[in-house]
């Protein structure tokens, strides 16, 4: 059940990061903070098979680059890196 779950969170992440069409958010740097907590989600539900999880902070941030509309930041790629983390360890402790 759980890496149905997880299946389902990665395609839902993969629509949210690749969609052409980006939501503002009313909060300054409000996307890094979305980021952070995508990602965060993303950590604890795969904590398990992190390994295999690792290159997706990153490489949803890259293909960003290739989405019109969308664009490749350094900040929003650490704030997904920072989220996993945060989740790899949340997703161990429990």
């Amino acid at each position: 059940m759980r890496r149905r779950l997880l299946l389902l969170y990665v395609l839902l992440l993969l629509f949210l990061n690749l969609t052409p069409r980006v939501p503002s958010s009313p909060v300054a740097n409000g996307d890094k903070l979305a980021h952070l907590v995508e990602f965060a989600a993303l950590g604890f539900l795969g904590w398990c098979l992190w390994p295999y999880l690792l290159p997706l902070p990153f490489l949803l941030e890259f293909l960003q680059l290739f989405v019109p509309g969308r664009t490749f930041s350094f900040a929003d790629m650490a704030a997904n890196l920072i989220g996993f983390t945060l989740g790899l360890i949340a997703g161990w402790l429990v």
